[in-house]
C-alpha cells in the first residue's frame, strides 16, 4: 500500500528543503507500495516524480502514484529546470554514496539558477517510525508467523541435532508457509554458544544440560519480525537458571514503563538498572531494543546515549525489548519481544510464553 500523498505535507513540515531525493530501496518501498531496486524519486510539499530505467518503466507506469521518467542522460536536471521553485535540494546523508554526490553536483551544474545540495540524515524517519494501521496489520502477521516458526523449532529439537539443521529445517517451514524468506540469518545457539549475542548456527549439535538461544525473524509481505527465547536442553548449570530469572525481570521491569511519552532511555534504564544490580552489568553489551518495520532494525534505538536520551516513545511505533546477560564458556540468556506502542502501555506481538522452559 503506497504512502497516502498527504503525509508529504508532514514530511515537509519536518525537514528545511524545497525538494528531496529518495533512492533508497527500502524508503522507496515505503513510498511507492512495491519494491525495485534502484529508481530516484524526486519528493516536493505538492507531490514528485519518479525516475526510473526501462527495467522498472512499464511496472512504475502502472502502479507509481508519482508521475514516471524515464531515465535518461538528463532527466534530473531537466526536470529540476522545469521545477522553478526548488533553491535547496535534500538528499539522505547517511546512505548516499560519495560517487552519487559527486554525480549530483554535476547534475546540478546544469541547472539554470543555483540549487544547494542539502544533506538530511534519515530524511523519512518522522514518517517511517509511525507505523500506519496497514503496517501494524503486517507487522502482526510476520509476528505470529515468526511465533509459530519458534513453535516449530522447539518441536524438533533433540539430542544430537545441529544448529544449523535447526535453522534449515526453520527456514523450509517458514517458506511453506508463505514466507518471503528470512529477516535474518537465524540465531540458533546450544550451549557456550550461546554466550555470543550475534552468533550464527554451526555445527555444534544438541547434548543434555545446554542452553538453547532461539533468535529469528521471518519477512512477509515486505515487513519484519524479530523474537528471542532461550529455553534448556535437559538440566543446566544452576547459574544460567539465576541469569534467566535476572533478564525476565529486566525484561519485564522494561515493558511495564513502555507507553507513550516515556523516553528510551527511560526503558533502557528499566531494564539495565536491574541487570547491573544483579553484578552483570558488562555482560550485557548491546541496545535493549530497537524499532522494526521494512527493516529489522530501524528507529528508534532503545539505549541510553546521548543522541536518543530525549527520543520518546509515541503511538504507533513497533520496537523490540530484548535484555541480555552472555558469560564467555558457559552461556547466555536473551528474551525478546516486538511491541506495539499505544497510549497507556503496548500490545505484545510476540505473543509467546516466557515462563521457563526445560526440555526433557
Amino acid at each position: 500500500m503506497p504512502l497516502p500523498l498527504s503525509k508529504l505535507e508532514k514530511l515537509f513540515s519536518e525537514i528545511t528543503c524545497d525538494a528531496l531525493l529518495i533512492e533508497t530501496s527500502t524508503d522507496l518501498l515505503y513510498l511507492l507500495g512495491f519494491p525495485i531496486s534502484t529508481g530516484t524519486l524526486l519528493l516536493y510539499r505538492d507531490g514528485g516524480y519518479l525516475i526510473v530505467d526501462g527495467r522498472y518503466f512499464e511496472q512504475c507506469i502502472k502502479k507509481s502514484p508519482f508521475p514516471v521518467l524515464l531515465l535518461q542522460e538528463n532527466s534530473l536536471s531537466n526536470l529540476l529546470n522545469e521545477l522553478s521553485f526548488i533553491s535547496t535540494l535534500g538528499f539522505a546523508s547517511q546512505t548516499t554514496s560519495y560517487a552519487r554526490y559527486q554525480s549530483l553536483l554535476e547534475t546540478l551544474k546544469k541547472a539554470t539558477r543555483t540549487i544547494e545540495l542539502k544533506p538530511i540524515e534519515n530524511p523519512l524517519v518522522c514518517l517511517r517510525k509511525i507505523k500506519s494501521p496497514h503496517e501494524v496489520h503486517l507487522l502482526k502477521q510476520a509476528a505470529e508467523l515468526g511465533s509459530r516458526g519458534y513453535d516449530f523449532a522447539c518441536s524438533i529439537l533433540k539430542e544430537g541435532i545441529s544448529e544449523k539443521e535447526v535453522a534449515l529445517e526453520l527456514e523450509l517451514f517458514w517458506k511453506q508457509q508463505g514466507a518471503d524468506g528470512l529477516a535474518f540469518d537465524p540465531i540458533i545457539a546450544f550451549g557456550a554458544n550461546s554466550s555470543m549475542p550475534h552468533y550464527r548456527a554451526g555445527t555444534a549439535t544438541l547434548k543434555p544440560g545446554d542452553a538453547v538461544l532461539i533468535d529469528i525473524g521471518v519477512t512477509l509481505a515486505h515487513y519484519h519480525s524479530d523474537m528471542t527465547r532461550t529455553l534448556f536442553f535437559g538440566e543446566p548449570d544452576p547459574l544460567l537458571l539465576h541469569l534467566y530469572t535476572v533478564v525476565l525481570q529486566a525484561q519485564q521491569a522494561a515493558l511495564e514503563i513502555c507507553r507513550a511519552g516515556i523516553t528510551v532511555s527511560a526503558v533502557d534504564e528499566a531494564a539495565r538498572n536491574i541487570i547491573v544490580a544483579a553484578g552483570y552489568g558488562e555482560q550485557f553489551p548491546h541496545s535493549l531494543g530497537h524499532g522494526i518495520g521494512l527493516e529489522v532494525h530501524e528507529f528508534p534505538l532503545i539505549r541510553n546515549t546521548p543522541a536518543q536520551k530525549h527520543v520518546k516513545l509515541e503511538p504507533g511505533m513497533v520496537i523490540t525489548i530484548e535484555p541480555g546477560i552472555y558469560l564467555a564458556d558457559l552461556g547466555g540468556i536473551r528474551i525478546e519481544d516486538s511491541i506495539l506502542i499505544v497510549d497507556d502501555g503496548y500490545e505484545n506481538l510476540t505473543n509467546r510464553s516466557k515462563e521457563l522452559l526445560i526440555l526433557k
